[in-house]
C-alpha cells in the first residue's frame, strides 16, 4: 500500500452537460460530412466509413459516459474506466441495428422506418416523422431520418449504460439494516 487516496476528480456544475453536447457535435460532425461528401443530405459514399465509425464510437462513449454522473455512486472511482467500457460493450448490439436492417429490405417502396434501425425508440421518431409534411426521399427528410436514427443510437447507448449503472449501484451498495 502506497497510502494513497483515491478520489474523484472535482466536477464542475457543467461536468454532466458535456457528454451530450459532444454527441450533438459527432451528429453534426457527421451530416456536415455526409452533405459534403455526397453533396446531398442522405447516404454517404462508402469512403468516408472511417468517419462514420469514428462518430459512432464517439457517440456510445458519451452515452455511456452521460448517465454516470447522474447516479451517484453507482460505481467506484477506481472502476469507471471498466465500467464505462463495459457500457460501451453493451451497445455493440445497437450498432448491428443500426448497420444492418432488413426490414427495410422487405419492405420495397415504402417509406423507411426508423424503428428498423433504431429498435428502442424508433417507434417514437417514426411517430414524429409521420405528423410532419415531409415526404419520403426530399433532401429535408432524409436529413431529419438521418439525425433521428443516429441520436437514437445515442439515446439506446444511454439507456443501456443507465440500467448497467443502475445494476452496479443496486449491487454494490451495502445492505442497510
Amino acid at each position: 500500500m502506497s497510502g494513497k487516496i483515491i478520489a474523484s476528480p472535482p466536477r464542475s456544475r457543467f461536468s454532466p452537460a458535456i457528454p451530450p453536447l459532444v454527441a450533438v457535435v459527432a451528429c453534426v460532425i457527421w451530416a456536415g460530412t455526409a452533405r459534403t461528401v455526397s453533396g446531398i443530405v442522405g447516404p454517404a459514399p462508402p469512403f468516408v466509413l472511417p468517419v462514420f465509425v469514428l462518430v459512432m464510437v464517439t457517440l456510445a462513449v458519451a452515452g455511456a459516459a452521460t448517465p454516470l454522473p447522474l447516479i451517484p455512486g453507482a460505481v467506484p472511482v477506481r472502476r469507471e474506466r471498466q465500467a464505462m467500457l463495459v457500457a460501451v460493450a453493451a451497445s455493440v448490439p445497437f450498432v448491428f441495428a443500426l448497420l444492418i436492417n432488413p426490414g427495410q429490405w422487405e419492405r420495397g417502396d415504402a417509406p423507411p422506418l426508423v424503428a428498423d434501425s433504431v429498435p428502442v425508440f424508433g417507434w417514437l421518431f417514426d411517430g414524429i416523422m409521420s405528423a410532419l409534411p415531409l415526404t419520403a426521399g426530399t433532401p429535408a427528410y432524409s436529413l431529419l431520418f438521418s439525425a433521428f436514427g443516429v441520436f437514437g443510437f445515442y439515446l439506446e447507448c444511454v439507456l443501456a449504460a443507465t440500467i448497467l449503472y443502475a445494476a452496479l449501484r443496486l449491487t454494490a451498495a451495502p445492505v442497510q439494516g
